[in-house]
């Protein structure tokens, strides 16, 4: 081969390298297609978060970013543009206080599950069946972590009703083993309850009459977004805004990811069994491709 040859080689071959390389495919839209989503350490939160999450990238090819944080973390990182996502905020009524503390700095961009409900939960055989009946009522109720609405609403309950009853802090999951242990030996039990929550699913369970209505009527849970996402990321809030779960397919999604010791193969074992669903979800919602030459 003499040198003329080989320099036609050489050309030939950067120039082939340079048309196919620039002619490769890349995701159009958005060029950040990072996503940071905050989450609080409820059954619910748990379960929608990584279940956006799965969606997110495998469907969406976003990278998500997930941080665990209690509740009043979550809105500040929300209103300081710290975390882009929440898709466990319950209102008007449990996380009002938050949304209010930042005035036009969080906005509501879909509502992920329309019939929540928190008071004061018994099981079905108790005596108790009103919050005032509480001052006949010896021992502690159960909470949750002290930051959360729902324990502002239950201290708040037990001045308005002027009971005597302590209102213990403690994890989630340390509330629902007293729970399940009082309800195998059929004691009584009072606890800081939500729906949707795979007890009631499990349990015979019931909240207790408000008369004065402290925990409100049924609540919505919306995912809420730092302001800008819209115009940053439009294709992520098209999916929130159509991610909304039945009562049925939220309590199975949350008992699917509390029998997985990893969460996010409990969605995909859930994403398995309703795939039609979260199909409707990301429905031309994938990202575009187009040859950047």
């Amino acid at each position: 081969m003499n040198l003329h040859t080989v320099i036609k080689y050489f050309v030939f071959s950067a120039l082939f390298l340079l048309f196919t390389g620039g002619c490769a495919q890349k995701p159009a839209g958005e060029e950040n297609r990072e996503v940071k989503m905050v989450y609080s350490d409820w059954s619910e939160s748990v379960a929608i978060t990584h279940l956006a999450a799965v969606l997110l990238e495998e469907s969406m090819d976003y990278k998500v970013i997930l941080k665990l944080a209690n509740v009043e973390e979550v809105y500040r990182e929300i209103a300081g543009k710290e975390a882009d996502i929440f898709a466990d905020a319950w209102l008007p009524e449990t996380h009002q206080s938050y949304m209010d503390a930042y005035p036009g700095l969080i906005e509501t961009i879909g509502i992920t599950y329309p019939e929540a409900q928190t008071g004061f939960v018994v099981p079905e055989y108790s005596t108790l069946q009103s919050v005032a009946d509480l001052k006949n009522y010896p021992y502690p109720v159960i909470g949750i972590d002290k930051g959360a609405g729902i324990m502002q609403k239950a201290q708040l309950a037990i001045e308005k009703y002027a009971l005597h009853n302590r209102l213990l802090s403690l994890s989630e999951e340390e509330m629902i083993r007293h729970l399940e242990d009082s309800v195998r030996r059929r004691k009584d039990i009072v606890i800081t309850g939500w729906e949707p929550h795979w007890v009631f699913a499990r349990y015979n369970l019931r909240f207790l009459e408000d008369t004065y209505n402290i925990f409100g009527e049924k609540e919505t849970i919306y995912t809420i977004s730092r302001k800008g996402m819209e115009e940053d990321h439009p294709r992520a809030v098209r999916f929130f805004e159509r991610m909304q779960l039945t009562e049925r397919q939220l309590n199975s999604l949350v008992y699917h990811v509390r029998l997985s010791e990893d969460p996010r193969q409990g969605v995909k074992n859930w994403i398995n069994e309703n795939e039609y669903i979260v199909n409707q979800w990301v429905k031309n919602l994938r990202p575009k491709r187009k040859k950047i030459m």
